[in-house]
């Protein structure tokens, strides 16, 4: 029994961690020096900071700020964007009617507020699960955008 358990934990951390960004983990010496220095100067209080790479030009700091929140910047050379996530318990009725009517069969992996150029909205990763039990996978996954208001402006 104890076998089986340890085994399911294993499991469930591994899938966590697969499903948690979708960029490659890498240290902070391979990332473009003047991204680490942008994001020293401006996230003075971040702990716990992980960079990961999402393309060849694209590189994402998941971090906790001075109040233990979850955020992100992700740097590239179109320019720097900050997503400040949500809670699941406090995702917007609008953003989860949306995700029920428009993709029924997919589900909600994260929710962040996005901010590009001083422009705030929100952008959910959802996703459709496959598998068994307790050992599921993204079949398909999707970036879906909203207004601030709750306005649905499209999937990606």
């Amino acid at each position: 029994m104890k076998k089986i358990l340890m085994l399911t934990a294993a499991l469930a951390m591994l899938q966590g961690a697969i499903f948690a960004q979708n960029g490659k983990a890498v240290a902070e010496k391979d990332v473009k020096v003047s991204y680490v220095k942008d994001f020293q100067r401006q996230m003075k209080d971040a702990t716990n900071v992980v960079w990961y790479q999402m393309d060849s030009l694209t590189f994402k700091a998941v971090y906790l700020d001075g109040e233990k929140s979850r955020q992100a910047m992700v740097f590239s050379n179109r320019g720097t964007e900050t997503h400040y996530y949500v809670d699941h318990e406090y995702y917007p009725k609008a953003v989860r009617d949306t995700v029920s009517h428009l993709f029924p069969k997919y589900e909600i992996r994260d929710l962040w507020v996005r901010k590009v150029r001083g422009k705030m909205t929100y952008q959910a990763y959802i996703a459709r699960m496959g598998g068994f039990l307790w050992w599921k996978k993204e079949k398909e996954s999707k970036l879906v955008n909203w207004e601030v208001d709750g306005k649905y402006i499209n999937a990606e």
